[in-house]
């Protein structure tokens, strides 16, 4: 792999940028010829347009949010305009829609966070916020109460990693009124007490829960190689959702929680900087990278740097090769990040299909956004807009 390793990094960066205004450009076009809902395809990186915005089908989900945050960081990033208006189309298709209906799957999480709420506090339309704080509401519809946690699916008996990064909307929320977090917080504490993150820092997938009493009755990998493995994204979750949990509450459980996680994942740093679906599979070398593993992990080490001052220099290092690895060798010249993997996914609930195409590699929804927050915190002294409490 050549890592363009005499690349001056502040020129990568800017050539980054470059090549996701490209691309967004040509989604700010197509979705004024054909308006509608974004929809991503997952083997080209680009768009579909739909008619209506699907809110309720983890099989169809369109995962706009993560388009409308991207054009917002770009349009913060470069002041154009044409930027932000695309992401508040896509904001007016999809808010009043979760404003509406109760949540069946978390994922509509990250419309109401990365469409709704960062939109918000970019252009400050309180329209904005009052769909964001409505969404809040009807998240609690998969609150388990026995099991303390949300669901991943309203109909699946587990409680998941990922849950985390569907919560900021209403961690951000809690400034103004301290119960919208409190269904969140519970959430994350019970993931920590059931040991989805290991002793060591490493993370579990998923915990399966008795149908009847809702207590845990195994640890499991929904997406990994086995179930005592390290699923890639898996660990990049555990780090996004506790580095959110401690920015909005200060809490130092939570930021030992991060910290442990992200000290896991900087310990085993592959070759090259970006890992493989799944660090434990003896096959691994010969599998899909998980590119978004990487992307989301980075723009959290950056993170982790601010609140971690004694850890600040190992965990910047860290993110800089990567970002550098990932702008050389996995960013296309229209801003889509290649190289993604849904994972072995081999888990499958009768009636529902299995996304997951392992081991053909695929482009991932998570990349293409967090490439960008990637950017934004390198690129921008002010994190104001993705801080979830402002802290002096």
């Amino acid at each position: 792999m050549n890592l363009a390793a005499d690349e001056p990094y502040d020129r990568a960066l800017a050539r980054a940028l470059g090549y996701l205004c490209t691309g967004a450009d040509a989604v700010c076009a197509d979705m004024a010829r054909h308006g509608g809902v974004p929809r991503l395809n997952y083997m080209t990186g680009f768009y579909t347009w739909d008619s209506d915005y699907v809110w309720d089908s983890w099989a169809d989900f369109q995962w706009a949010g993560f388009l409308a945050g991207r054009l917002w960081l770009l349009h913060a990033l470069t002041k154009e305009q044409r930027y932000g208006d695309t992401a508040l189309q896509i904001c007016e298709r999809i808010g009043p829609v979760l404003a509406r209906h109760p949540t069946v799957f978390s994922s509509t999480g990250i419309d109401m966070y990365y469409a709704l709420t960062l939109g918000h506090l970019v252009t400050k339309w309180d329209e904005l916020k009052r769909w964001a704080l409505a969404g809040g509401d009807n998240f609690a519809n998969i609150f388990d109460r026995k099991a303390g946690a949300f669901l991943q699916i309203a109909s699946a008996d587990r409680i998941v990693i990922d849950t985390g990064l569907n919560l900021p909307s209403m961690l951000w929320a809690s400034q103004e009124e301290p119960q919208r977090a409190a269904l969140a917080y519970r959430h994350l504490d019970t993931v920590l007490a059931v040991g989805l993150v290991r002793a060591d820092g490493s993370s579990c997938h998923a915990a399966a829960l008795d149908p009847r009493t809702r207590a845990v009755t195994r640890l499991f990998n929904l997406q990994g190689w086995n179930d005592a493995s390290v699923w890639a994204r898996g660990q990049a979750w555990a780090m996004l959702g506790y580095a959110h949990g401690y920015e909005a509450s200060g809490k130092p459980h939570y930021l030992d929680a991060a910290m442990r996680a992200a000290d896991w994942y900087v310990d085993h740093a592959p070759e090259g900087w970006v890992p493989r679906y799944d660090y434990d599979d003896p096959e691994r070398a010969s599998l899909p990278y998980d590119s978004c593993a990487a992307c989301i992990a980075t723009a959290v080490l950056l993170r982790l740097a601010r609140f971690l001052p004694e850890r600040a220099e190992r965990y910047r290092n860290v993110a800089r090769e990567t970002l550098k690895a990932l702008i050389a060798n996995f960013l296309t010249v229209g801003g889509v990040v290649l190289h993604g993997s849904w994972g072995r996914m081999r888990h499958a609930e009768p009636g529902k299909p299995r996304l997951g195409r392992f081991p053909q590699e695929d482009v991932m929804p998570y990349g293409n956004y967090w490439i960008a927050e990637c950017l934004f915190r390198e690129m921008s002294p002010d994190w104001s807009i993705l801080a979830l409490r402002p802290r002096g």
